[in-house]
């Protein structure tokens, strides 16, 4: 199936071909035709499968030109908000539709200015809620309400903001929920805001014959020189390493820095200007290795990140699923290696036991030994210091091949 089978209005459909868009995901496949006829969508897929499109296409197509704001999309960050609002504003390109972005951390005016011209808006809960309270956001026309990455929305608290807003748009609308992950709290969200909602759930996870993971034991004084050690031998085109607080995503990208390696932070104590630099940076490939907090690159869609470095494991299963996510991405390969130190090993067994992966064991081998300075973070006077000793068997992995020296699948180890 393609676009054109789909039965999808003309200029939207000019605007795909524009774009290159020819051939619709597995998502896109069974979602797009229930939405045009009307239905509440529950959508479950794996990140990077095209959930932009299975909800922005049929949106573009039910939006008229002039007619005030008829859809509202929510996302969790920032970031991901301006991702949705590019995307769907290619879609709507032959259309001339209207997309504004409204999110903190920027100046209302502007949003303000856009606000009363546009006819989809794409936002954060926090920033819609200030606007609805301001009454410079009509939302009495909204055809369709759509929630994106709607787990991490419930996970970063703004169940009270998206409940707010429910009450505030038309009751006789269109609700389509989109997740990588279906909670409990979740489950309820849908219960409330849905009417006889169609659940459409395709493969969430990643196909592991495109996704290698691997994962290494090693003391917690030693993980920055295995880390340093591994980027030198991999040589990521792109990676993206993981921790679990803002301070260390600070103490960890500084003291790469003063190592030789391009790093820079992402996490939500930075400002807004200073985040869309980091960003923009990293889209462009200048900046090779981001070091980021889940929350602030959940949903992001940078292609070409060949490595995921775990520093530290998340305590959420469906945050690791999040994290591998960012690549092997519209079919490309890509590495997930995780760095288990003693105080990982719980979270990362429950992982193991949450998701049926194929997880290999590689060994330390022997690397240079490297200071781990004192680095004060940007939300407080804390800091974060190592002494790093290694010693055993030799790792020679690349960027590109399966030839590192790795044992089986922990999976009976995990269990």
């Amino acid at each position: 199936m393609n676009f054109e089978d789909m039965n999808i209005e003309k200029s939207v459909l000019d605007s795909l071909n524009g774009i290159g868009f020819t051939t619709p995901t597995d998502i896109q496949t069974e979602t797009i035709p229930i939405i045009k006829q009307g239905y509440d969508v529950i959508g479950q897929s794996k990140t990077g499968s095209g959930k932009t499109a299975a909800f922005g296409i049929p949106l573009v197509e039910k939006v008229s030109k002039n007619g005030g704001i008829q859809g509202l999309v929510l996302a969790p960050t920032r970031e991901l908000a301006k991702q949705i609002a590019i995307e769907i504003e290619k879609f709507s390109r032959s259309k001339g539709l209207c997309v504004q972005t409204v999110y903190g951390g920027v100046s209302m005016g502007p949003q303000i200015s856009g606000l009363r011209r546009c006819e989809i808006v794409v936002g954060t809960p926090g920033r819609i809620i200030d606007h609805m309270k301001r009454n410079t956001i009509n939302a009495r026309n909204v055809k369709m309400f759509i929630l994106d990455e709607a787990d991490r929305m419930i996970d970063m608290g703004f169940i009270e903001d998206i409940e707010e807003i429910e009450r505030n748009i038309p009751k006789n609308r269109q609700t389509l929920l989109f997740s990588a992950t279906m909670s409990e709290d979740l489950i309820g969200i849908t219960r409330r805001f849905t009417r006889d909602a169609k659940r459409i759930r395709t493969k969430t996870t990643v196909s592991e014959k495109v996704l290698k993971q691997y994962y290494c034991d090693i003391d917690q004084q030693k993980k920055f020189s295995l880390l340093v050690h591994l980027i030198n031998q991999e040589k990521p085109k792109l990676g993206i390493i993981f921790c679990n607080s803002r301070r260390e995503v600070d103490a960890v990208s500084a003291n790469l820095k003063d190592n030789g390696i391009d790093a820079k932070a992402l996490h939500g104590g930075l400002t807004q200007d200073k985040r869309e630099r980091v960003m923009d940076s990293f889209y462009k490939g200048i900046t090779k290795m981001l070091v980021a907090t889940d929350v602030a690159a959940r949903g992001l869609d940078v292609k070409n990140v060949t490595h995921i470095f775990n520093y530290s494991i998340p305590r959420s299963a469906e945050d690791y699923v999040n994290r591998i996510g960012r690549t092997a991405r519209a079919g490309e390969s890509g590495k997930a290696i995780s760095l288990l130190s003693r105080e990982d090993h719980e979270s990362f067994r429950k992982i193991m036991n949450r998701y049926d992966y194929d997880v290999s064991k590689i060994q330390a081998g022997n690397f240079k030994i490297l200071p781990f300075k004192r680095s004060f973070s940007s939300e407080g006077r804390g800091f974060f210091r190592g002494n790093n000793f290694s010693r055993g068997n030799s790792w020679h992995g690349n960027s590109h091949g399966n030839s590192m020296h790795s044992r089986s699948s922990p999976r009976g180890n995990w269990r």
